[in-house]
């Protein structure tokens, strides 16, 4: 099973590291969540499609005003395609 960060995902991320430690941290550990539910075939809790194939998929992190959005279509490759950041300055 591959992993991967778009750039974009990747670009908020190190903002948000700098700017916002305790919503970094929330973001990352809710990430490996997401992994796990791709390996077993599902999606985490609270996850809704966003496209009309079911192959992209967004959650809110918990205690984070934090939005993943990711791509299913492979079952071997997971990829988080967008973080939006809903906080102020994010």
């Amino acid at each position: 099973m591959s992993h991967g960060l778009s750039d974009q995902a990747a670009a908020v991320l190190g903002v948000m590291a700098d700017k916002a430690p305790e919503t970094f941290a929330a973001t990352v550990r809710f990430l490996p969540a997401i992994a796990a539910a791709h390996e077993a075939g599902t999606v985490p809790p609270g996850a809704t499609p966003t496209d009309r194939w079911g192959d992209l998929y967004d959650a809110a992190v918990p205690g984070a005003s934090v939005i993943v959005e990711w791509f299913t279509g492979d079952p071997q490759a997971l990829t988080i395609t967008r973080i939006t950041w809903l906080e102020a300055g994010g």
